[in-house]
């Protein structure tokens, strides 16, 4: 699983590497465009990923591609769903206070979930090994559960969120070695933005629309 598809600047790209970061910009672009095929590309994206990074020890990571695939899974359910109006799911904004809650569910489950990671490595040290900066692992890890969980109800604040966890995740994984997978995020970076823009339009749209339509 570890074959070499090339080497750029001395850094070596396994195909399994590769396959993860075209399989993601993939998903990524199509989800910015609001394509529901985007989860369908995403279950593969977290099956490769989950291997990717089980071999770095990025444990927090390795296990949040088993909540993405189930979130994936609910996402082609939920885009595709008409409601009672026989309408398709809208762009939507959350309440202020909803954005207050979420926040600090991240930052609490975050250091609670990197406790429980070093706990773990230190029960079992023959078996798993000790955990490369499990806070900001961890951190990352319920962050982007947040933002794929917002996605999947087409809520605005989750491109918003997926700007700041890119950034993040662009230095994050230059630290580690993963090159290309740094890169791979400053891309959805750049995806992420146009995205928040593009559905910040939609939804301003949408919102005058039905303006209109109780003013006729």
């Amino acid at each position: 699983m570890s074959a070499i598809a090339f080497t750029v600047l001395g850094y070596s790209l396994s195909w399994l590497e590769l396959a993860g970061v075209l399989t993601g910009l993939a998903a990524v672009s199509l989800a910015a465009m609001g394509k529901v095929i985007n989860f369908y590309i995403g279950l593969v994206n977290n099956v490769l990923y989950f291997i990717i990074f089980y071999q770095n020890q990025l444990y927090s990571m390795m296990l949040l591609q088993v909540v993405f695939f189930s979130l994936c899974c609910y996402g082609v359910y939920s885009w595709s769903k008409p409601n009672e109006q026989q309408e398709k799911l809208k762009i939507s904004l959350l309440k202020v206070h909803w954005r207050i809650v979420i926040g600090i569910i991240i930052i609490v489950a975050g250091l609670l979930w990197a406790r429980l990671v070093v706990y773990f490595s230190e029960l079992f040290p023959e078996n798993i090994e000790t955990p490369a900066c499990p806070n900001i692992d961890a951190l990352l890890t319920m962050a982007s559960i947040a933002g794929q969980a917002l996605l999947t109800r087409k809520k605005l604040e989750s491109w918003a969120l997926w700007m700041m966890i890119d950034a993040s995740s662009t230095v994050f994984y230059a630290t580690l070695g993963l090159y290309f997978t740094a890169i791979l995020y400053s891309v959805y970076f750049c995806i992420g933005t146009r995205a928040f823009f593009r559905w910040r339009k939609e939804y301003l749209l949408q919102t005058e629309n039905r303006q209109q339509q109780i003013i006729c």
